[in-house]
């Protein structure tokens, strides 16, 4: 392994590393399972008291969600598709000037190229999915029907 070309980290501060960004992704769904139930209660309420708010609630929520999943998917697209092009220019998977974990396998030449060439496809079909569902909700939001007073 390139010493000089990849920034090494060793194996037990890559494992807590991971463990921490596990424990924090952990939390953070902890909070939002605990919004998503709350939220659920406040449209119940909601709902029977003016349904016609409610409806507008839930078309706002939608198109908000729309924004935010179909963003974070395109930007973790471009984010793969960039990594694809660094991979597939130098022909070294890892792109050198990477993080790895000591004693972590690396590729190059054509089996680099290989997989850099996959991940692009990846990245594009992970771009389709965030159109895809960018549509598909906002569709949704636009077929709710919103009674009058």
């Amino acid at each position: 392994m390139n010493r000089e070309i990849y920034r090494v980290v060793p194996r037990a501060r890559a494992a807590a590393i991971g463990i921490a960004l596990f424990a924090a992704a952990a939390i953070v769904v902890w909070f939002a399972i605990r919004w998503m139930n709350a939220s659920a209660l406040e449209f119940g309420r909601l709902f029977e008291q003016t349904p016609g708010q409610a409806a507008l609630e839930i078309v706002r929520r939608l198109r908000l969600y729309a924004w935010l999943y179909g963003g974070s998917l395109l930007g973790i697209a471009a984010w793969i598709a960039w990594m694809a092009a660094r991979i597939i220019r130098t022909q070294r998977l890892p792109p050198p000037g990477s993080w790895i974990v000591e004693g972590q396998r690396t590729w190059e030449g054509d089996a680099a190229l290989r997989r850099g060439k996959i991940l692009r496809l990846v990245s594009a079909a992970l771009a389709l999915m965030a159109g895809a569902l960018f549509v598909t909700l906002w569709r949704l939001a636009g077929t709710i029907r919103i009674p009058g007073p």
